[in-house]
């Protein structure tokens, strides 16, 4: 029955506003019926010590005897007076319970109300004759007062009994908590169509957003969930729209990437095929095969380093093998120039070094600074003009090592600056500059340092200069090691 959880958030708040409403009904009516025993206890009270007072009055005036004052008709008639304003019955017994004169019709003087032993406890403790039948005396359970009239000796002579129906039956007391209820109720079914609002309208957006997902997982990324208002779940919705704009350049991403790599292998393979064929059935004669074997052992390699990019890219994006320790990031940039000065001489390039006297240690991974430098650097070789200038500065500033890889040459537009880091990206430019690239220098460039928590920018005038620049957090209060070594 409450499979959904419309009907489960349904069921649940109407629960809860029914236990709220009959608490909050249950806790007004019980105040308003004591309150209203309390206030009708205090005027009984009040009637019993008139009572007193006038028979206390009347002998002091009279001095006649209290039994002829009680059945005198002045005191009756008082008597009948405050007992019909306080809506009470009103009893004057003596010690022994029996009726000295009272206001009720049930009862006549001379008649036993109350046995002695019922008098005595009420003379000791009247508290829990404040509501009660007093032993039998009266019908029903009543609320009750009581008051003690003694001699001149203080010794107890007379009890006077308060009795009321009227604090048991408050008509103001029922009346409020009628209306409580009428109100309660009407309360009840307007909240409960703001629930059902509220509840259906979350459930509705949850059961768009599984549509969606639906169709997500079958692939097509262009639905979108329709957003309103800007609460939670508007967020959510937002959140999942972004989500699908996600997978779908994802998608995008990867279509693309196998489109790029089945591109790139097919191209050597073909090559190699086709020269392969060649000089098995004949068609290159035996003085041209070495010349063939050595463009086929070119392609080898190609494919070679392409597969091993690949899997350094794999690695990288799944995260293993990071590691992070201290160490010298300016030897590093000297062994890699030492190791490039082939390219470097070749290219008659001119190389500048910002701080390359001052060691500067950082916490990365060695390796991956390693590859991240290489690459800039050979990029920076591979698209320098003849007789031009690369530099590179390694500075710190703060907690930062700052570094800047810049070369100067044609530079990149302007609108192929975003893309230069994406994989397999290659401009028109740059495809006849660099024969063996695979696209996928910058693009291993950027997730190592986003595996380190950096970021990479790269600033391009036309023409004039290109300039790569970063930052890695500075090895601080740990021993610097010499040589290059490393710290664990």
């Amino acid at each position: 029955m409450f499979k959904s959880v419309f009907s489960r958030m349904l069921a649940a708040f109407t629960v809860i506003l029914l236990l709220c409403i009959t608490l909050l009904v249950f806790v007004v009516a019980s105040g308003l019926f004591q309150e209203s025993q309390e206030k009708e206890l205090s005027e009984l009270g009040v009637a019993a010590n008139e009572i007193g007072f006038f028979l206390e009055e009347m002998q002091r005036i009279s001095a006649l005897p209290a039994p002829l004052i009680l059945q005198s008709e002045s005191f009756h008639s008082n008597m009948i007076g405050i007992a019909d304003l306080t809506e009470a019955d009103i009893s004057v017994l003596r010690m022994d319970g029996v009726v000295a004169t009272t206001s009720s019709k049930r009862w006549k003087t001379g008649q036993r109300m109350l046995s002695e032993e019922t008098v005595d406890r009420i003379l000791d403790n009247e508290t829990p004759y404040v509501i009660s039948n007093l032993e039998g005396a009266l019908e029903r359970r009543q609320l009750n007062s009581f008051a003690i009239i003694g001699d001149s000796d203080g010794n107890p002579v007379y009890l006077i009994v308060v009795t009321s129906e009227k604090a048991l039956e408050s008509e103001i007391a029922n009346s409020v908590t009628q209306r409580m209820v009428v109100v309660a109720i009407w309360i009840f079914f307007a909240a409960m169509i703001i629930i059902f609002l509220i509840s259906r309208r979350i459930t509705d957006s949850i059961k768009t957003l599984c549509v969606a997902a639906r169709e997500y997982a079958q692939g097509r990324f262009n639905v979108r969930v329709k957003v309103n208002g800007q609460d939670e779940i508007t967020e959510l919705t937002t959140a999942f729209n972004n989500m699908a704009s996600g997978l779908a350049k994802l998608e995008e991403n990867r279509n693309t990437f196998i489109a790029n790599v089945s591109h790139d292998l097919r191209t050597p393979m073909t090559t190699i095929s086709g020269f392969v064929d060649g000089i098995l059935d004949g068609t290159i004669p035996p003085e041209e095969q070495q010349r063939y074997l050595q463009t086929i052992s070119s392609e080898v390699r190609r494919l070679s380093r392409l597969v091993n990019t690949l899997l350094e890219i794999s690695r990288l994006e799944s995260g293993k093998g990071m590691k992070t320790l201290d160490f010298n990031v300016t030897e590093t940039a000297r062994q890699i120039l030492i190791s490039l000065m082939g390219k470097i001489d070749g290219k008659r390039l001119e190389v500048e070094f910002e701080g390359g006297d001052d060691d500067v240690f950082v916490l990365a991974d060695p390796d991956a600074i390693h590859q991240v430098l290489y690459n800039l650097l050979d990029n920076a070789i591979k698209f320098t003009q003849e007789k031009g200038t690369i530099s590179i500065s390694i500075t710190s500033k703060g907690k930062k090592a700052l570094i800047k890889v810049r070369n100067t040459g044609e530079g990149i537009p302007e609108e192929e600056i975003s893309h230069i880091f994406e994989r397999f990206y290659k401009s028109d430019r740059s495809r006849g500059l660099d024969k063996t690239g695979t696209g996928l220098g910058l693009y291993i460039v950027k997730t190592i340092l986003e595996k380190h928590g950096e970021e990479i920018s790269v600033e391009s005038v036309v023409g004039a200069y290109t300039e790569f620049r970063f930052g890695l957090s500075l090895s601080v209060g740990r021993p610097r090691p010499k040589n290059g070594d490393t710290i664990d």
